[in-house]
Order: structure tokens, then C-alpha cells, then sequence
């Protein structure tokens, strides 16, 4: 949800992405993971399925990484259960909407590590942070977009720039510190992670939304602002040294 248009139209491809060590079987409900590999169809990009591929390379699941182009997403749109992407396929079945995914892999996959039962209420508490943080950015976001979502009409290219920049200035100086506040708050008492010494998916959920306002892809939002919360970025260089996550980013 936090994308920009013309990224999607990068060449869609297909990797194969290897387990570090021996995926162990899990099942939720009908689903037996391990009678066949899962996969995860989305763009060639992070965005929200990023979440979900962390959790799969995290627990050493083999998955294909199924990236699209927008161009192929035309062509599939009638034939997805939503009409939308990601997908993940397992044993058969189709399974829809991002946070059900990464859910479903932290309970159900390397044995439940990343989703504790002991952590539930914190992991859950932290993802619906997450959550409203994404929230507050889609204004600023879908203005330049789909502005006509949001009530606005603009006479002119020069108009809606103007109304662009207003919008993500005002979010980058209020609403995005508001967040990273919160979230540097709550790193500072939990110590390595958001929710303890171990990573869970609350982690996974935050790390490409962390990363995107911190790369400055994002225009008119001053990738800076991140730094201003050392608890932050150093929860993200923690997270990013982590040797199944330091791999992932290596290998593109």
C-alpha cells in the first residue's frame, strides 16, 4: 500500500528461493505445507508481500517467489479470489490478503517461532500500530494516485503537485514522528526487538515499511526523519544482520 505506480511496471520474473536448512512439516487446519513448495505471487517489488517473503526465508521455508508485472496482473485480476495481489498458494489452495499470510506462516511454519503464543497480545498490539501507521500514510499516498477517492479534484498538473507536496510535508513533520515515536518508545523498553530478544512477525510487518520511508522513495518525505530515533535505526541495522535477512537482501 505504499508504492509507487511506476514500479510496477518493472519485468516480472521468477526465482526460486532455497532454504538455509531443512523446511520441518507444519499444517494450519487442511493445509499440509509440505506436500508441496508454496507460492507467492505479488510485483517485482517489496511492498506488502515483502512482509510475507521475510516470514517465509525467516523459518526456511522454499517458496517461489512469483513477481509479476502490472501488465500480467491485467491478464490474472479476473481469476484472483479479490481481484488482488499478493496470492500465496499452498497444497492447492489460494490464500489471500497480506497479514493472513504472515500470520499463517508464524504460527504455522519453523515450528511457531515467530508468532509465540506467550507474545501474542504484544505481537498483535505492535501490528495494529503498524497498522495505523499505514493508515495515516495512505492519504498522502493515494492523493497523487487516486485523488478523486479522497474528495479532490485538481484543475491542473501544477495543482495537484502543489497538493502532493502539502500533504506529504505535513505527514513527514506530524504524522510519520508520531509513529517512529511510538515505535522507538516501545524498541527501548523490549530491548533487541518489538517484542522481546527474539524476531517476530510484528518485526517482519515493520521492517519494509521502516525501509521504504528510510530509502527516500517517498518524495517529499525526508528520509532523515528516521533517523532521529536512534532506537529505530538501531533495531534496523540489528534486523538486517540477521543472517537469514542479511542473505534475502544480499541475493538481490
Amino acid at each position: 500500500f505504499w508504492l509507487k505506480p511506476f514500479w510496477l511496471k518493472r519485468v516480472g520474473r521468477v526465482r526460486r528461493v532455497a532454504p538455509p536448512s531443512p523446511r520441518p512439516s507444519a499444517s494450519l487446519g487442511s493445509l499440509a505445507t509440505a506436500a508441496m513448495p508454496i507460492k507467492l505471487t505479488y510485483f517485482g517489488i517489496e511492498g506488502v508481500a515483502e512482509k510475507v517473503r521475510l516470514a517465509l526465508v525467516m523459518t526456511g521455508t522454499d517458496f517461489e517467489d512469483h513477481r509479476i508485472t502490472f501488465e500480467e496482473f491485467g491478464e490474472l485480476k479476473a481469476s484472483l479470489p479479490m481481484g488482488m495481489v499478493p496470492v500465496m498458494e499452498v497444497d492447492g489452495k489460494t490464500l489471500t490478503q497480506s497479514m493472513a499470510m504472515l500470520r499463517w506462516a508464524g504460527k504455522t511454519l519453523g515450528g511457531g517461532k515467530l508468532f509465540p503464543d506467550d507474545k501474542y497480545f504484544e505481537i498483535e498490539e505492535t501490528i495494529g500500530l503498524h497498522e495505523d501507521l499505514a493508515r495515516a500514510w495512505m492519504p498522502p499516498l493515494y492523493v497523487g494516485m487516486r485523488p478523486a477517492m479522497l474528495g479532490h479534484e485538481f484543475a491542473n498538473d501544477d495543482e495537484k503537485s502543489a497538493k502532493i507536496k502539502a500533504m506529504r510535508e505535513s505527514f513527514a513533520k506530524e504524522g510519520l514522528p508520531k509513529f517512529l515515536g511510538y515505535y522507538n518508545t516501545q524498541l527501548e523498553k523490549t530491548g533487541a526487538f518489538f517484542c522481546g530478544p527474539e524476531v517476530t512477525i510484528a518485526d517482519l510487518a515493520i521492517l519494509p515499511q521502516v525501509r521504504y520511508f528510510k530509502k527516500g522513495v517517498a518524495d517529499f518525505v525526508d528520509p532523515t526523519v528516521v533517523d532521529q530515533f536512534p532506537a529505530v535505526t538501531a533495531w534496523c541495522e540489528r534486523m538486517m544482520a540477521v543472517p537469514e535477512i542479511a542473505k534475502w537482501y544480499s541475493s538481490k
